[in-house]
């Protein structure tokens, strides 16, 4: 972290340590009220069902969870608030120790949780993604939204440019639409469910991509899939008679055959066609094919009576009246 750094405008160091000292002074309280019942004397009320006091300790335990995920994630925002460790930092390939102590530092945050990060980062003058050091836009014209242009050819069809209404908060954010997309794109990754609600075995979230790698992973797939095309095309290109001894392995695939005679007398027994006394009652048939019959015998259709009229109907004549 940088020195010019260290004093930041947002307000959560100060809720931050608000809250810290409100569970000190809570934790120390709590052995004087148990004290003070001690001198008192046994309390006069029956003791309570253990069903209840584990129910009632369960979910104590869940909402202690929740508090200190909660404080967890907001030191974090306030470690990320004064991310890159470098000012002249790359936002497209930043240190290997940033971007993994980035990813890491992402794993127990929702998506409003990364909105909140983007919007103290803004209020410290810098783009809401977390690993460019450079600061936000800042549009000091009159209305609250702006029309963005795309890049050529990006427009319906091919043709022309994209047009986009945004508002102008929104552009803001970042210092290009390149940081935006970096920022975006890490977003979408999150898990919706607060970490507290997550099975151990729940991948999303710790396995973030940086914008870079994801496309760097994409270009790899498709060169591996490109690189399968090409060994197939090649290997349809292949040709019996181009490889050394292949005239012998053509000569003898050619004296294959379906009707190898060492092995019909034991096709013959398997089925019962070798023993005369299994052959009794069988009738030797034989398929043959019709003769086609010549165009000039086929006789023309006829007229009929009632053709004219339309014919009939399911055997019924229409009468005209």
């Amino acid at each position: 972290m940088s020195a010019s750094r260290s004093n930041l405008k947002t307000s959560l160091p100060s809720a931050h340590a608000a809250s810290t000292q409100m569970s000190q002074n809570m934790r120390r309280a709590s052995p004087k009220r148990n004290v003070s019942r001690q001198q008192k004397g046994p309390p006069t009320k029956p003791d309570a069902d253990p069903r209840h006091l584990a129910i009632a300790l369960h979910h104590a335990h869940r909402i202690q969870a929740q508090k200190d995920t909660e404080s967890l994630i907001l030191s974090r925002i306030l470690e990320l608030v004064t991310f890159p460790s470098s000012p002249s930092a790359d936002p497209a390939s930043p240190s290997p120790e940033d971007a993994r102590a980035f990813k890491s530092a992402l794993i127990p945050f929702q998506p409003a949780d990364y909105d909140n990060l983007i919007q103290e980062r803004n209020i410290e003058g810098l783009c809401g993604y977390g690993l460019c050091p450079r600061e936000h836009r800042k549009d000091d014209s009159r209305g609250t939204y702006r029309i963005t242009w795309g890049a050529k050819g990006s427009g319906p069809g091919g043709r022309g440019r994209e047009m986009n209404i945004v508002p102008r908060e929104k552009l803001e954010m970042w210092c290009s639409d390149e940081c935006a997309e970096r920022a975006l794109y890490i977003r979408v990754q999150l898990a919706e469910e607060p970490v507290w609600e997550r099975r151990a075995d729940d991948a999303r979230g710790k396995n973030l991509l940086l914008l870079e790698e994801g496309r760097a992973r994409t270009q790899r797939g498709k060169g591996k899939a490109a690189t399968v095309e090409k060994v197939t095309g090649q290997l349809g290109n292949l040709h019996m008679t181009g490889t050394p001894g292949s005239s012998d392995l053509t000569s003898d695939m050619s004296n294959l055959s379906v009707h190898d005679g060492s092995h019909s007398h034991e096709l013959a027994l398997e089925r019962g066609d070798a023993n005369p006394a299994l052959r009794a009652g069988r009738v030797d048939v034989q398929i043959q094919e019709n003769d086609n019959i010549p165009y000039e015998h086929v006789a023309a259709p006829e007229m009929r009576p009632g053709d004219d009229k339309g014919g009939s109907i399911e055997g019924y004549v229409p009468q005209e009246f």
